[in-house]
């Protein structure tokens, strides 16, 4: 994309000399491509040397190899815990269904283990029952299209929510819960829903627990991830404190009221200094788990000898072993399909006016 050196900003990126006709960026799309990906991979290494010959962060990976001899005694108790059931897994999924007359939901979450039990969860949210009770007609469409509706995040926070509610609720020694321990979906206060008091009040109980472990599986914490190329197979570190984190790369930018904000700041020192933020590897790329500061080690044994019965993939087992589950019981098509039935049964004269035409459209 013409001169490289240069920095990008919008006004050069919407510049009709970058653009090109079908015929001319197919044929060197591939070369162009690969040449991309090649000095990208180049810069990662440069980075991964870079990082290597800093004693700090060396000092932070761990087993070291004095502590082998206990490191691989935590293995041992670690497969022990897995499998004679003693971990829990939870995780959750969503399906939802846009209408005229608003969109409708399901919510559901799964927790199982090694011992084959579980139990499931389920939430039904419409955006109908959020806008009643209404005085007017006005007032009720109103609140439909402005106060009430039903966002992605929304719809996230809750299945987070209830996701780690039903952790707590588990009698398993540890639990894993997919995602930070306290997600962003959590930590917004989410408007009019005046969410933070709930979640900060859920924080609470997961961090005094000691005993939930949070496995992400995706971040934007790009220096979390990046730090992690520096990782052999096996190999796991104590990268920061949640508190650090909170401080520095969520609370200069959030958007709380007044009252929110000061809510915020003394749930982060009162509880947040005690929760590790760190990184394993044990697949082709590296994950971050947060943990209790008093069962780290004990937490990375635990997420990293179960991601070892997937070792491309390198993630707990046992959390995809529930999402497996949350997918067969609650498919989204099925839930659309029992919706679309419904409307038909009840008003067949209406079913095509309360489709959202995209969902009409055929492929």
């Amino acid at each position: 994309m013409g001169n490289e050196s240069k920095e990008l900003d919008f006004k050069s990126l919407v510049d009709p000399s970058l653009w090109k006709d079908y015929e001319t960026f197919i044929q060197g799309a591939d070369k162009r491509l690969e040449e991309d990906i090649r000095k990208s991979l180049e810069k990662r290494k440069e980075l991964r040397k870079k990082l290597l010959s800093d004693p700090q962060l060396r000092e932070r990976i761990r087993p070291k190899k004095e502590e082998m001899d206990k490191w691989s005694a935590l293995r041992v108790w670690a497969e022990k815990e897995l499998f004679c059931g003693n971990v829990a897994a939870v995780d959750g999924t969503i399906c939802n269904f846009p209408m005229v007359s608003g969109t409708r939901c399901r919510i559901g979450v799964v927790s199982t283990s090694y011992k084959n039990n579980r139990i499931e969860k389920v939430l039904y949210v419409s955006e109908r029952e959020l806008a009643e009770p209404s005085s007017s007609v006005m007032e009720h469409f109103d609140k439909l299209r402005t106060k009430h509706r039903i966002s992605n995040l929304l719809l996230r926070a809750l299945m987070m929510y209830g996701e780690r509610q039903l952790a707590l609720s588990r009698p398993e020694k540890w639990k894993l819960v997919h995602g930070e321990l306290l997600p962003y979906e959590l930590r917004t206060g989410l408007g009019v829903y005046r969410a933070l008091p709930e979640s900060l009040e859920l924080g609470r109980k997961l961090i005094e627990a000691k005993n939930v472990i949070a496995v992400v599986e995706d971040t934007s914490k790009l220096n979390l991830l990046n730090a992690g190329i520096v990782l052999e197979r096996g190999e796991y570190m104590d990268a920061l404190g949640l508190k650090h984190d909170l401080e520095s790369n969520y609370l200069p930018t959030a958007h709380f009221s007044r009252e929110d904000e000061e809510l915020f700041k003394d749930f982060v020192k009162d509880y947040c200094d005690d929760v590790r933020i760190g990184v394993y590897r044990t697949g082709f790329k590296p994950y971050v788990f947060e943990a209790h500061k008093d069962i780290f080690d004990e937490a990375a044994a635990l997420i990293m000898k179960d991601s070892e019965n997937q070792p491309m993939r390198g993630f707990p087992l046992l959390i995809d072993y529930a999402d497996a589950i949350c997918s067969g019981l609650l498919s989204g098509g099925e839930f659309q399909k029992q919706i679309m039935f419904k409307t038909a049964k009840v008003s067949p004269d209406t079913f095509g006016f309360e489709m959202v035409a995209r969902t009409t459209r055929r492929r």
